[in-house]
């Protein structure tokens, strides 16, 4: 030791020399770190003290209560002169002295004496020759003074109170909840134990072993290492290894933790830290260490560590820090294999492969997909992987995107999947496929269908599972291959008979449902029953209807309904739901509460879909009061919930409390909006996304888009709900009304970059604002006889129906366009008529007939089921061309068409349409655009008498007029002269909604607000409103009566007055506007 001193005195002469930047320290003291646990806590035991103040003739010095001040004295300069104070710390040092100065009484009640140990330290220069001369004298003392040293053991040298024996008090400290104080007195008292030769019991040193291991001191994380070195190599457990290795862990020290392993791992059985071990030298990427580890633990697991797992520490990290760890192994093996560093480089590529294979059998775990890619890329460099790899990480992405929806995972394992199979020419097992068939039947890929199929015709088996057939039968029915599926079929039945034959029939069911293809799901029905004897299940005839609800076919719904009461199936609380959908949709309030008495009636009770129905058929029939009548009555009620809509929605009875909110927001009815929420929050009921998307329709309504945008920007996200595509259609077609178009192209570019997939429901107003925009570029760019191109316009409807994909029809919620036609038909049809209208109203029919044949084209390759007929929209746009173009007779029949396709979906259940209102109240407006055109096509072939029956005839039917039609009629009689007929229809129709020319606010902005009066906040509730071009002609009118007052009377004057006060006051308040409508109208050009 004194060498050693000596060493660092002469290293700290070099460092003078050297003048480091750091001050120089006087005294050389060594850390305190050396004196076993520091100086002021230093703990020293009695040989130490009697070694510093042994006299000359002491052989009974330590019984002796009354020694002469002279013998310590010279005690104390004999010690002196051989103490080298200068090793010591200034701390240690104080201490040292301060024990010298105490009596032998204090010495003695501290400790017995113990001179003869092997853990026995003396750093003085005569220490060995002090020991060697005294050794017989002293074992003699030692062994004569034991018993007095336990009598003064039991005394407390502070309070001086009796206390219990070491081991005792030792135990009673092990147990209780004291802090770092107790711990400095446990190691004391175990100290003592020591001296004194006690054996402590195994439990106890167990719990010793775990407090000193817990404590977050340096102190006591050493100790815990001296207590395993001072317990004999043939007393240590498992235990006691761990919590050393452990203590040395936390201390930074890895090798001396390998050490204690290394030892532990040769001489006994158990977990003693190999995981705690192995875990830090990965964390740290210390890959000799963890490799040293992993080596003895597989090379001695079988024999001495039993149920102890190396990967428990490891296990413990995050899926994507273990790729990046084992990523780096790989890069480890990879240099080894390269320089030759390691004797055996195939342990360093066994030990990276183990960690790649660890990391890709997690399952469930969420992950980055980037580190797993780099992961295997890597691994590859090292050594071709074998398939088990591969397949490990493809189902590992499958199970995240199972789990959580991610897109990122799925499109991961499908590539990697397709990687296997064409870069790596690997053939995939039965298990692969079957995942890999899953999460294509998920993500309704048809390319990934096919390649399961070919993968599947490799196996010796082929397709060994009635479910792979079932999964790829509904899925290729999404896509329409029937060849396929009929083909794969034959094969099920042929292979597995027909005991599965109605769960096959029930995914084809299925499929056609989501496409919505009636008249194919028929087909499929029937030709099971003659070809294989299939009897459909109650879950079958159920599919079949709600297809036949999806089309809207009403009455072939009624007949499926009498066919199943036929096969002896009874009807149950979803037949009846079903059925009263059907109805309620549109609007048939009194076929849906018949078809509810009759189920109450043949005793079965109402679930939450019936209620939902009911509400429906009340609010699209114009009974809101009594729609917010049910939903109080519902509350009180315990309803059950169908199997089919049990997870429709995140509430039981959300739904029906949406129908009534989607009532007020088309109204503009935003307190009673704004009440029924609060009364939805305050009855519990959850608010869900369509509850968001009524709100912000009721905004839109109401022309405050800022709310609206908020609820979609900030509302929605903090409640939670993502924002789907009928939320953008929403505040789109709210701008595309106003004609604000750069917002709603705008809104549609961030639905884009929120990862929104669009719909019809937002390609429709795209549609229309790439249109608009195309009009206006014609406007200023080309001359007036130029013919107009929609580019834009074309672009996107050419991109939208190579993308179309009936899939979409899948959706159980609302859609914000159709509403008039069913999902088959909407999908389809609501691209054309408004580009269609653009081009035949600028007499480009060239384009119209175009459009028109590419729809029926469309239609009847997507769908064949679906009529080649055009819905009412597309035939109001042809209206409009033919009318251009002077065909009337083409308008003409159109106009038949249109009311023929209306008044079957308009007309009630089981009415007589010779009876007047048969009119369902949802449909009232439903021949509204074609009345316009087919009133524009009477005028130019002079048949304006026939105007006046027509409208007579379909409003006793139950259809009303809109304001568009009341404003085009009224501006027709004027162009005809009937100018006291066009004064009185416009007083009573449109004139009890007219603000004032006040309230329209400045002039600029008088004319602007005149134009958009028949907006659906106005007509769809029925209050009329004048447009500026009615007002002008009218004007006209008047004008020309007043020339003609003069000097013959003022009798036409007075007699406009009379019929229509407050449309002459409009017309005399009217300020003058500078336009070329006003000019050419009041000056009759």
């Amino acid at each position: 030791m004194i060498e050693r001193a000596a060493t660092c005195l002469e290293n700290g002469g070099k460092h003078i020399l050297r003048i480091p930047k750091k001050p120089f320290r006087k005294h050389r003291s060594l850390h305190s770190a050396f004196w076993s646990h520091g100086a002021g806590d230093i703990d020293l035991p009695a040989w130490w003290h009697a070694f510093l103040q042994v006299p000359s003739d002491g052989k009974d010095f330590w019984r002796t209560r009354d020694r002469p001040v002279a013998l310590r004295q010279k005690a104390s300069d004999n010690a002196a002169l051989r103490f080298l104070d200068f090793l010591y710390p200034r701390q240690t040092l104080a201490f040292i002295h301060k024990c010298v100065s105490e009596n032998s009484t204090t010495l003695q009640r501290r400790r017995p004496l113990q001179i003869l140990s092997q853990r026995s330290r003396t750093y003085t220069s005569s220490a060995d020759t002090s020991i060697d001369e005294r050794s017989s004298q002293d074992v003699a003392a030692y062994n004569h003074s034991v018993p007095s040293a336990l009598e003064d053991v039991a005394s407390n040298d502070e309070t001086g109170e009796a206390v219990l024996d070491p081991k005792a008090k030792l135990h009673e400290l092990l147990f209780s909840e004291k802090g770092p104080e107790t711990m400095h007195q446990l190691w004391r008292i175990y100290r003592q134990t020591q001296e004194l030769s006690l054996t402590l019991d195994p439990g106890d040193l167990n719990v010793f072993f775990k407090k000193l291991d817990a404590s977050q001191s340096t102190i006591d994380l050493e100790r815990t290492r001296d207590l395993l070195d001072s317990i004999a190599p043939s007393n240590r457990r498992a235990s006691h290894y761990a919590c050393a290795i452990s203590a040395s862990l936390k201390l930074d020290d890895l090798d001396r933790a390998v050490a204690m392993h290394q030892e532990a791992a040769f001489r006994i059985q158990g977990s003693f830290g190999s995981s705690l071990v192995f875990t830090y030298a990965v964390q740290h990427l210390n890959w000799e260490a963890a490799l040293a580890v992993w080596q003895q633990y597989w090379d001695n697991r079988e024999v001495y560590f039993g149920p102890a797992d190396i990967w428990d520490g490891w296990d413990g990290l995050t899926l994507t820090i273990r790729m990046r760890k084992a990523r780096s192994a790989v890069f480890y093996a990879i240099r080894c294999v390269k320089a030759s560093t390691f004797d055996n480089a195939a342990i360093a590529r066994r030990f990276a492969c183990s960690l790649v294979q660890r990391s890709l059998e997690v399952r469930g775990t969420d992950f980055e997909c980037r580190p797993q890619q780099t992961m295997l890329r890597v691994a590859e460099r090292m050594q071709p992987l074998s398939f088990g790899f591969y397949k490990n990480a493809i189902i590992q992405n499958f199970d995240v995107g199972k789990i959580q929806g991610s897109r990122q995972h799925n499109e991961s394992g499908l590539e990697l999947y397709r990687r296997l199979r064409t870069e790596l020419n690997m053939v995939p097992d039965e298990e692969l496929i079957n995942s890999f068939l899953r999460k294509a039947y998920l993500v309704d890929s048809l390319q990934g269908l096919y390649e399961a199929i070919e993968d599947y015709r490799k196996l010796p088996e082929g397709i060994n599972s009635p479910k792979a057939y079932r999964i790829l039968m509904s899925g290729l029915v999404r896509h329409g291959d029937f060849d396929m599926i009929n083909l794969l079929l034959h094969e099920a039945i042929d292979r597995f008979g027909t005991k599965d034959l109605p769960k096959y029939a029930r995914q084809l069911l299925r499929g056609c449902f989501r496409r919505a293809e009636l008249n194919r799901a028929v087909g499929i029905f029937e030709s099971l029953r003659e070809k294989y004897n299939y009897v459909p299940d109650r879950l079958a005839w159920h599919i079949l209807l709600r297809t036949y609800s999806r089309v809207s076919d009403c009455d072939g719904a009624m007949a499926l309904f009498d066919k199943l009461v036929e096969a002896n199936i009874r009807p149950d609380s979803s037949t009846y739901s079903i059925l009263m959908g059907i109805f309620a949709k549109r609007g048939d309030y009194d076929a849906t509460s018949r078809l509810q008495e009759r189920a109450i009636s043949e005793g079965i009770e109402l679930n939450v879909e019936m209620v939902n129905n009911l509400v429906l058929a009340q609010t699209r029939s114009g009974r809101s009061d009594e729609a917010a009548e049910t939903l109080e009555k519902a509350l009180k009620m315990d309803l059950g919930v169908t199997k089919h809509h049990a997870s429709y929605q995140s509430g039981d009875r959300t739904r029906m409390w949406n129908s009534l909110l989607g009532h007020y927001a088309v109204n503009g009815q935003l307190d009673k909006l704004a009440d029924t929420t609060k009364r939805m929050q305050k009855s519990e009921v959850a608010l869900d996304a369509y509850t968001y998307a009524a709100l912000m329709q009721g905004f839109v309504v109401k022309e405050m888009f800022g709310l609206a945008h908020r609820i979609l920007k900030h509302v929605m996200p903090k409640a939670g709900i993502r924002a789907t595509a009928l939320h953008y259609s929403i505040l789109m077609s709210g701008f595309v009304a106003v004609r604000d178009y750069q917002n709603a192209l705008g809104l549609y570019q961030r639905m884009l970059a929120e990862g929104v997939k669009p719909t019809f429901s937002t390609r429709v107003p795209l549609m229309t604002t790439a249109s608009k925009i195309d009009e206006r570029e014609h406007l200023h760019k080309h001359a007036e006889g130029d013919a107009f191109e929609a580019t834009r316009a074309e672009k996107i409807l050419t991109q939208t129906l190579d993308s179309l994909d009936p899939g979409e029809l899948a959706g159980l919620g609302p859609t914000k366009w159709g509403r008039s036609n069913p999902a088959n038909v909407a999908l389809y049809a609501s691209y054309f008529p408004y580009l269609m209208y653009s081009y035949g109203s600028r007499r480009n029919f060239g384009k119209v007939a175009e459009l028109y044949d590419k729809f029926i084209a469309t239609t009847r390759e997507r769908s064949p089921d679906l009529e080649a007929n055009p819905p009412v929209e597309l035939l109001s746009a042809l209206m409009v061309s033919y009318t251009k173009a002077g065909e009337h007779e083409e308008t003409e029949k159109c106009w038949q068409l249109a009311f023929e396709k209306s008044s079957k979906t308009a007309c009630k259940a089981d009415a007589d349409t010779s009876q007047p209102g048969w009119v369902l109240y949802r449909s009232r407006y439903l021949l509204s655009l074609p009345l316009t055109r087919y009133m524009n096509s009477l005028q130019a072939m002079s048949r304006v008498d026939e105007i006046e029956p027509l409208i007579t005839s379909l409003q006793e039917a139950g259809f009303q007029l809109s304001t568009p039609n009341w404003n085009r009629y009224i501006q027709i009689l004027a162009q005809e002269g009937r100018a006291l007929q066009a004064f009185e229809l416009c007083e009573r129709e449109l004139m009890h909604g007219w603000p004032g020319w006040e309230a329209l606010g400045p002039v600029r902005y008088m004319r602007r607000s005149l134009k958009r009066g028949w907006t659906p906040k106005s007509w769809e509730i029925g209050r009329g409103f004048p447009l500026y071009e009615t007002l002008i002609y009218l004007a006209r009118l008047y004008l020309d009566a007043q020339r003609m007052a003069y000097g013959r009377g003022k009798g036409a004057l007075e007699e406009y007055e009379r019929v229509a006060p407050r449309v002459v006051d409009a017309i005399v308040k009217m300020p003058m506007f500078s336009d070329k409508l006003q000019e050419a109208i009041l000056r009759g050009e």
